[in-house]
């Protein structure tokens, strides 16, 4: 596990991203040239593999040549201390597999104009790749991510743009297929038949995998319903893909069409090339008429939102909570954290002081969690001059999670006091100052009194 702060070359790790099959994704800074990236670092049994290191350099050099607009770049790629990493450019959304499952949790479904628009976008990316020798071989939601735009790259296009990222899986067409592997390449929902078949693959193979994130974005469900090896085998080669108007009735007729086609078993039945799916897709989407656009929003018992105005924001991945909120005079400021995903998480915790008056040991901490971690981080709090009598002192902070990168809107701050109690209560230091003088008042008195006292004595 590489910690914040560390150095990989001149990029600088800023915190953890996700985990892959392959590698664990960080975000960091170019330090040279002062811009964010995301730098993938291959698990160690993988860098330690002197056929992977092969595998892995041939794949990153194959990444390395696209230049699209809709395929996240890559920047470098390169071996040092042990580690295998690829430096890509690092995108401002959340991929297309986030949205979807924020939108299921509150049963709502993309507007379709939207949809045909970010599908067509990765058609173009995929139709770019295959026409320089690269097939993707994993393509899925998770793999689709979504920029927000200033302004469309097309007219009538949503200020969206979809960006296939992930090529460390893709080979160059010319070389070999490694059959052994072929069935690992890829992600069983989205795997074409060919590649569960273990047949020969090419660029129409990312094209059905494309179709089913078509599909699922236009019914609410994939096309087959395959959760292990076993059943992926015996669905395509049994199961008929139910039209996706017997699942929503809204979808235009058009639109089914091109999703069949996508989806064709044989691939000389499917689109021959993506370009001809972006083609099919802007056609349709160009025809859509009001009504067909109400009917899809009236077929469906779902909420019909747009990505443009009310995209979804991921889940808090990290939970926390701070004991005790209230010290008296000094003492340890517990935070527990909950890392809920599978994936590790990374947080920077700071405390702020308000009034001022405490002394805190670090004002900022940093914690690294593996998946389903429960971790804590401890302050130690005191008054910076601590009052000998007087009345008591409140003195308030505040604790601030920040999980690296920010996952959704960063939550409020956690509030707490440090009690400042005097020494001497403020009761007990009045007392002593009437006892104080009236000691004083009864020495002057006997004092002055003394000369008549030892006149009396003497007579």
């Amino acid at each position: 596990m590489i910690h914040p702060g560390q150095q990989i070359e001149n990029y600088r790790i800023d915190g953890v991203i996700g985990e892959g099959g392959m590698g664990t994704i960080y975000r960091a800074t170019d330090a040279n040239l002062m811009r964010p990236v995301a730098v993938k670092v291959m698990h160690g049994e993988l860098a330690d593999d002197p056929a992977f290191q092969g595998r892995f350099l041939t794949e990153a050099r194959a990444a390395a040549r696209l230049d699209h607009p809709s395929i996240v770049r890559v920047y470098h790629f390169g071996r040092q201390s042990g580690l295998l990493y690829i430096v890509m450019e690092l995108v401002d959304g959340l991929s297309l597999g986030a949205y979807l499952r924020q939108l299921a949790k509150v049963n709502q479904v993309v507007r379709l104009e939207e949809t045909l628009a970010l599908i067509a976008q990765a058609a173009d990316a995929l139709g770019y790749a295959h026409r320089q020798g690269v097939i993707h071989r994993d393509v899925k939601p998770d793999n689709i991510l979504v920029k927000r735009l200033e302004r469309p790259d097309r007219p009538g296009d949503p200020p969206l743009r979809a960006m296939v990222t992930d090529f460390g899986l893709a080979k160059l067409l010319e070389t070999e297929a490694d059959t052994q592997a072929g069935l690992l390449m890829g992600t069983l929902p989205y795997m074409s038949p060919e590649q569960v078949l273990d047949r020969p693959t090419d660029g129409r193979s990312d094209i059905y995998s494309l179709g089913v994130v078509l599909y699922q974005l236009a019914t609410g469900q994939l096309p087959l319903d395959i959760r292990s090896p076993e059943r992926a085998l015996a669905a395509h080669q049994y199961e008929e893909i139910a039209a996706p108007r017997t699942v929503h009735a809204g979808v235009p007729v058009a639109v089914e069409a091109v999703i069949l086609r996508a989806l064709a078993r044989r691939v000389e039945n499917r689109y021959q090339t993506a370009e001809e799916l972006a083609a099919d897709l802007r056609r349709a989407g160009g025809g859509l008429g009001d009504e067909e656009t109400q009917a899809f929003a009236e077929e469906t018992d779902s909420a019909i939102v747009s990505m443009v105005t009310e995209l979804p924001t991921p889940a808090r991945r990290l939970e926390w909570d701070m004991r005790p909120r209230l010290l008296r005079g000094e003492g340890v400021c517990r935070v527990l954290l909950q890392n809920h995903t599978s994936t590790p998480q990374s947080a920077g915790l700071t405390v702020e002081t308000p009034r001022g008056g405490l002394y805190v040991d670090a004002a900022r901490k940093q914690i690294n969690l593996a998946p389903r971690q429960r971790g804590m981080v401890d302050f130690y709090l005191q008054p910076i001059k601590q009052p000998f009598t007087g009345r008591v002192r409140t003195l308030p902070f505040v604790v601030r999670v920040t999980p690296t990168p920010a996952m959704g809107e960063a939550g409020p701050g956690m509030e707490g006091q440090v009690i400042a109690t005097p020494q001497i209560p403020l009761w007990l230091s009045l007392l002593l100052v009437v006892l104080a003088v009236a000691l004083c008042g009864l020495s002057v008195w006997a004092l002055s009194a003394l000369p008549f006292i030892s006149r009396l004595l003497a007579g």
